[in-house]
């Protein structure tokens, strides 16, 4: 009887494990968008005052998105992409900075020391800008 009993709850445990469903989540993560533009020297814009060099890089899939939730980082190659320095940055004498708005990202080079009597001229070089766009989790 007792043998009768143990298998009859262990059936019902069988079947009743059998009926579990397994869930698995899988979370798509999108991957960041990385562009590269060569600013040569002749593509600068001098200010009135001759005090800031500036270029403005056309970046349409910079968009709401990224201003409210997603990053945006920008880096400076000197050597041919040997190596980036991460803006804002200080490279030969030159304060190097970024600010971005949805659409654009303007580059800036100024003197560190605000010195009045130093009129800035462009890079020798050409300089490759890295943009990396990522998506992020905004938390309140």
């Amino acid at each position: 009887m007792k043998k009768y009993l143990f298998l009859m709850i262990a059936l019902v445990g069988l079947v009743g494990m059998s009926g579990c469903e397994k869930t698995e989540v899988i979370e798509t993560i999108m991957p960041n968008k990385t562009f590269i533009y060569t600013v040569s020297p002749g593509d600068w814009v001098l200010s009135n005052n001759r005090t800031t060099l500036e270029h403005d890089i056309n970046l349409p899939e910079l968009d709401r998105y990224y201003m409210d939730q997603g990053n945006v980082s920008v880096a400076a190659s000197f050597d041919g992409e040997g190596s980036y320095d991460i803006l804002p940055s200080t490279f030969e004498g030159l304060a190097y900075s970024v600010n971005y708005a949805v659409g654009s990202v303007l580059i800036t080079v100024k003197d560190p020391l605000a010195d009045p009597n130093i009129t800035l001229s462009p890079p020798t070089g050409d300089i490759i800008f890295k943009i990396v766009l990522s998506e992020s989790d905004y938390i309140e």
